[in-house]
């Protein structure tokens, strides 16, 4: 069987075949259509509801805990769910400039969030068209769901990742900040405010935590999406490395020789 780039998950079951606490590395988007119950994700449990949508991040634990007084006449509940890889978020930022903005509101999610409003009605409509359809008449209705996950501020947080130390909530929001703003300039002031630390105690931080300081971070950051864009477009180099937010195609050339042994033009060839 092949690999698709996302699975489309489509069940109905009796309430006590739902599958206990658990995480995965993918993100899920799961929306009920028949059942309610209590959901937990992460720190919160909350009454969950027929009709509902959840945009879960990697490894958060979540499970659904259905009633099974709230059934359809078969005594059974059905949900749709949609897993997807955080790459094929990055892969598409860089084959499709222009859902960059969009992917890059859905990767800052540090929780679980619940839509609400026309967003959860498109969304919903959008899952239920893809039901009965095959794999590949699915992705531009993927595509449509991205662009529509993206618009966060419609909706609430339903759960952050508590098994997170502090330290590891502090990497994860390093990851998703610079993952989301690699392509310019980041100042550390700007990082260090942003996961609430000073810039010296930031730095020391970095360096204990990675062996790396943030600027050396950031930059084998910039590499590994420069050679995204070396394997998956014909720009040419200067422009891949203004992309990735290097302003100096020198600096950026002996970077990339010291990492990956070769020039860039010499990688793509």
């Amino acid at each position: 069987m092949y690999k698709t780039a996302f699975i489309f998950d489509d069940v109905c079951v009796t309430p006590e075949r739902q599958i206990g606490i658990h995480s995965h590395p993918q993100w899920e988007l799961s929306h009920v259509v028949c059942g309610g119950g209590t959901r937990s994700i992460g720190d919160k449990s909350e009454p969950m509801v027929e009709g509902e949508v959840i945009l879960i991040p990697p490894n958060i634990p979540h499970v659904w805990h259905f009633n099974p007084e709230i059934t359809d006449k078969n005594g059974c509940i059905a949900n749709i769910t949609i897993f997807f890889d955080d790459n094929l978020l990055e892969s598409l930022a860089v084959l499709l400039p222009e859902m960059k903005n969009s992917i890059d509101q859905i990767r800052m999610l540090t929780h679980a969030i619940s839509y609400s409003g026309e967003i959860l009605d498109d969304i919903t409509a959008i899952l239920h068209s893809m039901r009965g359809k095959t794999a590949e008449a699915r992705l531009p209705y993927m595509f449509r769901l991205i662009m529509l996950m993206s618009h966060t501020k419609c909706s609430n947080s339903v759960g952050y990742n508590n098994q997170l130390t502090r330290m590891e909530q502090r990497l994860e929001r390093i990851r998703t900040f610079c993952a989301c703003n690699y392509a310019r300039s980041i100042s550390l002031d700007e990082i260090a405010r942003y996961v609430g630390m000073n810039k010296s105690a930031f730095c020391t931080f970095m360096k204990r935590q990675t062996g790396k300081t943030f600027s050396e971070y950031m930059n084998e950051h910039r590499l590994k999406r420069a050679v995204e864009r070396i394997k998956n477009t014909d720009d040419n180099i200067a422009e891949i490395a203004f992309s990735v937010g290097f302003a100096n195609v020198t600096y950026f050339n002996r970077l990339f020789r010291a990492k990956y042994g070769c020039s860039p033009t010499a990688y793509r060839y």
